[in-house]
């Protein structure tokens, strides 16, 4: 019989615990876990397997490490801020499942490189009152601790509570903050817009009906194994129902598509009398439901992609919200003859939820959003104007051009490579159809502007991946 040998480790150097207790710093940090997971008695026995003879630090190294950390993580932005020439910011009060209330400070702005960069500079507990003038002090107190100056502050992105929109009058009004305007969510307002859309009957009892029946799967696990049963005998994708969120319309969207796509399967379920009692039969949708939900998510599918363009981190958005959304009214909210009754009065709420809260009725000329589309190559001829109304706009964009630092500018090379012969990517062809839709690149020049502006207008460069690449 073979003796087994006893092999001895070497004890772990110095160098090499400090190497784990950073690994272990960086593993709470990144990942964002509770420190007294140290303390764990699972957490000890992996390291007694994993590095025998490493002791697991006490709760105060750990919290020491991630301290330093953070000190040293803020010093290298706070370093990049004050590189930087404009900084916006988006923020947001919320409540913890523990009725706490927090607040998050986003921080967004552009490298000299011309990339766009995202961090979140605070999330903290907000133990006051969230009213507008608690708010507005505490994002002070955050520009403040990293050293952002009045003249660098220009937009703060909120959502459309009351307070939040308070908060940004009394921002725009003082002057430490000086010209920082209040931005309001684009994606938060679609969202506004599209659940007083599906508020409507008979969206409204489609939905709930849709709700009743997949909930009745997702509690049935003797019906969930029979639709994926059935799934295989009428060859269609086994995927599971979903089940919306309330609070998130594309939630009821996928919730309808994927009905949609399982209707037969999940109607063969509910008609198996082995499967389904008598009484659950009628969760099935009507015919009236179903062609309900296929008018609802017909109507609805550009929003999923007009809300993921304006979703993206890294994408200067503010720019094409307007342009797509004049552009949604124009060709996909449009009125036809072969609509359903359902399909227009959907898409004649949408489109007055629309022209409401952008009140695209009025003079926008000279909205913030504007001004973004007029400096965005893509939109720069503001195709969706009147002459009257461009002249408007360009006037606005000149005035402020002239209200910037006389200071000159590093000279650039006019004859610089195309981003095409950079070999940069071309933008995904998948939702081509209803992407093309909503961006609707201007291709018409206005020419009449003064100098800089004037060969802005004219300059014939195409660029597809937005202002920034331009």
């Amino acid at each position: 019989m073979m003796q087994q040998k006893l092999v001895l480790r070497p004890p772990l150097s110095e160098k090499r615990k400090r190497e784990i207790t950073e690994k272990i710093v960086d593993f709470i940090a990144l990942d964002m876990r509770p420190i007294n997971v140290v303390c764990g008695d699972g957490f000890k026995e992996m390291f007694e397997f994993l590095e025998p003879g490493y002791t697991i630090p006490k709760r105060d190294t750990i919290m020491h490490g991630l301290t330093s950390k953070f000190n040293t993580t803020k010093e290298i932005l706070v370093k990049k801020i004050q590189s930087c020439t404009a900084v916006s910011f988006t923020t947001d009060t919320w409540t913890s499942i523990k009725s706490e209330g927090y607040m998050t400070v986003t921080a967004h702005f552009m490298s000299e490189d011309w990339q766009l960069h995202s961090f979140v500079l605070e999330t903290k507990v907000l133990e006051e009152s969230h009213t507008a003038a608690n708010i507005k002090e505490r994002l002070s107190e955050v520009m403040d601790e990293f050293k952002i100056p009045a003249e660098k502050r220009v937009a703060v992105v909120h959502d459309n509570a009351a307070n939040m929109v308070w908060c940004t009058e009394l921002i725009s009004n003082d002057p430490s903050w000086g010209n920082a305007k209040g931005v309001r969510c684009a994606g938060h307002t679609l969202q506004l817009c599209i659940n007083a859309a599906l508020k409507t009957d008979p969206i409204c009892r489609c939905i709930a009906a849709a709700r009743r029946l997949v909930g009745h799967f997702k509690k049935s696990t003797k019906a969930t194994t029979a639709l994926t049963h059935k799934q295989k005998q009428q060859n269609v994708a086994e995927h599971k129902l979903i089940q919306d969120v309330s609070t998130r319309w594309n939630s009821t969207y996928f919730m309808l598509e994927r009905l949609l796509e399982q209707r037969w399967p999940v109607t063969a379920v509910l008609s198996d009398p082995e499967i389904t009692k008598r009484s659950e039969r009628g969760l099935d949708l009507t015919t009236a439901h179903w062609l309900t939900a296929e008018d609802t998510v017909a109507v609805l599918k550009p929003m999923i992609t007009l809300t993921e363009l304006l979703s993206q981190d890294l994408n200067a958005s503010l720019s094409a919200t307007l342009p797509m959304l004049i552009n949604m009214k124009r060709r996909h909210l449009v009125l036809r003859n072969e609509d359903s009754p359902t399909t227009k009065a959907l898409k004649t709420k949408l489109a007055k939820e629309i022209d409401t809260r952008w009140q695209l009725t009025e003079n926008i000329a000279t909205s913030i959003y504007i001004q973004a589309a007029v400096l965005d190559p893509r939109f720069k001829s503001l195709s969706f104007f009147d002459q009257h109304e461009r002249e408007d706009a360009y006037s606005t964009v000149s005035d402020l051009a002239e209200s910037l630092s006389t200071e000159a500018a590093p000279e650039s090379d006019h004859d610089s490579i195309s981003p095409a012969e950079e070999g940069e990517p071309e933008p995904k062809k998948e939702k081509q159809a209803e992407i093309s839709m909503l961006m609707a690149i201007d291709e018409e020049e206005h020419a009449e502007e003064k100098d800089e502006l004037k060969m802005y207008l004219a300059d014939k460069t195409k660029v597809d991946l937005g202002p920034l690449a331009w």
